[in-house]
């Protein structure tokens, strides 16, 4: 019993019309009403109605729905028929006078290679020559227009495609292909040579392969060129090979540099540090220097002799230099004062009663009445005194009272100049070199006298100190890395021996422009204290009380600031002009501190600068002139050593 009835009434239907419609005349029209009708006989219908002959696989199966109320010419029955096999992932495979319906996974591995007439729905298998352009440019551009079963497979030797697909997409794709196939204006390139020969590069070139889609290459003798026409790829590979067998050989040459200003040792080190890399790589790079004619011999490659030597030449060049001023002031006042009374009776030569305070720079009472009673000089300390006394026998009554206030004041301005190279450091000390003792030792032998005493010393400057580091920077500053130290004597001593010496002192590093000044530091010091003795009760007694009270009273104030002026020195002319002008103020300075001379015996030297403002040499020649003469006005004898200028 058949399971759609109506399905296959129309199926026959189909059928008996069509086979009448054909009887009737190969080119009458076929008119098609088939719904789901199995794919096998739709392939009858259209095999009977153009006269193909058709051998199906076995893997042909489905259904099929056409309709054609207005009917179809045999052609177009066929174009019907290949856009259903299309549809069903079939196609038709011509082979003469049966063609093969079969899928189209299988459809590629049956293609014959030949190329059917008109736009043919079979599938084919074409061979497609390249002639400009890449294989793989081709195929990146059109395998996104290929369905999935077609096959395309680059011959890159011969510059051939081999496409497996319809034959409707064989002529789409021609068409496009011949559209990139097109040849361009910067295929022909010129690759200069420098060391290898033109002709034998060729050789080399050929002989690897190289030349792929159509690329050629030929000589040009005159400038020893390579002439390359082809594709991109071919022309970047043989620039890359000439790139790496044009290279010169290695030929070492010597050369000898004599420096002016740099150092040899130090620059022949930066300069190997900055070839370090070839000489990795093997291409030998030897700088010897030689420090007593401040030389470098240089060993290299001919190729990178000029580089080395150019480097050299620029790094030694006339350093800078700075002058580096500065001004060191400072001001103590130490104000003391003090005001006391002391005074005693003796009975039977020994003290029973009385008031004594010890206060700096006072005797005590005890001291004086001992001198008293010793017929002794009496000294009571500075300031004022009124005292007084009675000896009768062994009994004895003396006292005194003082006043002092006292003022010192110490003022210090110091003005160290120093000049250094940039980036040199520089020092300038003008001190004392005081002794100071360290440690002490004494061995005891049998008597009360030590034997072999003896004690350690170490000195010490005690004065000014300048260290300075500059660095001059490209926009005319300049980082100074300074260490200044001041100190003197105080002329105290401390309770573990040895005077008390008072330093101050600065460590740091500043950045100021060429010419500005700056402060390094400043200190200012107010100090202040009292000291106060008294016996109690007695002391707050109106009238009589200020008999039993002493005090005395200190204040210290000090300032000391440090400025400092760099310059910068960058030619000869500016050294000079900056020297004769120091000169000139030395010379002012002499002649303010020269005493001035009475013309009495002995006569007063010369003591200022012998600098008339003009010549510098004038210093270093004044030992050689006889002062007689000079004085006198007289020629000058000459100079006991010729003087070059």
């Amino acid at each position: 019993m058949l399971r759609h009835p109506i399905r296959a009434l129309a199926l026959a239907m189909g059928l008996i019309l069509a086979q009448l419609v054909t009887a009737t005349s190969s080119q009458a029209q076929v008119e098609l009403d088939l719904r789901d009708a199995d794919l096998r006989s739709f392939v009858q219908i259209v095999s009977e109605a153009t006269g193909r002959n058709f051998i199906l696989d076995p893997q042909v199966r489905g259904t099929v729905t056409v309709l054609a109320p207005q009917g179809l010419a045999p052609d177009a029955l066929y174009e019907v028929f290949l856009s259903v096999l299309e549809l069903n992932r079939l196609t038709v495979v011509d082979g003469g006078s049966v063609a093969r319906i079969v899928p189209m996974t299988v459809a590629r591995e049956l293609a014959d290679g030949t190329s059917l007439p008109g736009d043919s729905a079979g599938f084919e298998t074409r061979v497609i020559k390249i002639h400009h352009i890449s294989l793989d440019e081709v195929i990146t551009v059109i395998r996104p227009l290929l369905p999935a079963e077609a096959v395309i497979t680059p011959v890159p030797g011969a510059g051939l495609l081999i496409l497996s697909d319809r034959g409707k997409n064989h002529r789409r794709i021609a068409k496009l292909i011949a559209r990139l196939d097109q040849p361009k204006d910067d295929t022909i390139e010129l690759i200069r040579l420098s060391n290898a020969n033109a002709a034998e590069m060729v050789g080399v070139v050929e002989n690897m392969g190289l030349l792929r889609g159509g690329a050629t290459i030929s000589v040009d003798r005159r400038s020893n060129a390579l002439i390359v026409s082809g594709p991109d790829e071919v022309r970047d590979t043989v620039r890359a090979l000439v790139s790496k067998l044009d290279q010169r050989g290695t030929v070492t040459t010597s050369a000898v540099e004599q420096l002016n200003y740099a150092d040899s040792a130090a620059l022949a080190d930066v300069v190997l540090r900055s070839f370090s890399d070839q000489t990795e790589q093997g291409q030998l790079v030897r700088i010897v220097p030689e420090p007593q004619t401040n030389t470098l011999l240089i060993t290299a490659p001919r190729d990178m002799m000029r580089d080395i030597t150019a480097m050299v030449r620029h790094l030694d060049r006339r350093p800078t230099q700075v002058l580096v001023e500065a001004v060191i002031f400072e001001l103590s006042v130490e104000g003391y004062s003090d005001l006391s009374s002391q005074f005693a009776g003796v009975i039977n030569n020994a003290i029973v009663g009385g008031v004594q305070f010890s206060l700096e720079g006072r005797p005590s009472l005890t001291s004086l009445i001992s001198a008293a009673v010793n017929g002794e000089v009496v000294n009571p300390g500075d300031g004022g005194v009124i005292g007084g006394g009675n000896q009768s026998g062994d009994n004895a009554f003396f006292g005194f009272i003082s006043a002092l206030a006292s003022t010192s004041s110490v003022r210090l301005l110091s003005t160290p100049s120093i000049m250094t190279l940039n980036n040199q450091e520089a020092e300038i000390v003008v001190a004392q070199n005081v002794p100071f003792v360290t440690g002490s030792y004494t061995s005891t032998g049998d008597g009360a006298n030590p034997e072999n005493p003896f004690q350690t010393i170490e000195r010490r400057d005690v004065g000014l100190t300048l260290n300075v580091t500059p660095q001059i920077n490209a926009d005319k500053t300049v980082r100074l890395l300074i260490k200044q130290e001041v100190s003197n004597l105080t002329r105290t001593a401390s309770a573990a021996g040895g005077e008390i010496t008072a330093r101050r002192a600065l460590s740091t590093t500043v950045l100021v422009r060429d010419g500005n000044v700056i402060m390094l530091g400043g200190l200012l010091e107010n100090e202040s204290g009292a000291t106060s003795k008294k016996v109690p009760g007695i002391s707050k007694a109106p009238l009589i009380g200020g008999l039993f009270r002493g005090k005395s009273a200190t204040k210290n104030q000090s300032v000391l600031l440090v400025m400092l002026r760099p310059r910068v020195i960058n030619s000869e002319a500016e050294g000079q002009r900056i020297t004769r002008q120091v000169a000139k103020d030395t010379r002012k300075a002499s002649l303010a501190l020269q005493p001035a001379d009475s013309h009495l015996y002995p006569n007063t030297p010369n003591a200022a600068l012998p600098f008339d403002g003009n010549n510098l040499n004038q210093p270093f020649e004044a030992g050689f002139i006889d002062d007689v003469a000079q004085s006198r006005n007289l020629p000058p004898l000459p100079a006991r050593l010729p003087i070059t200028r």
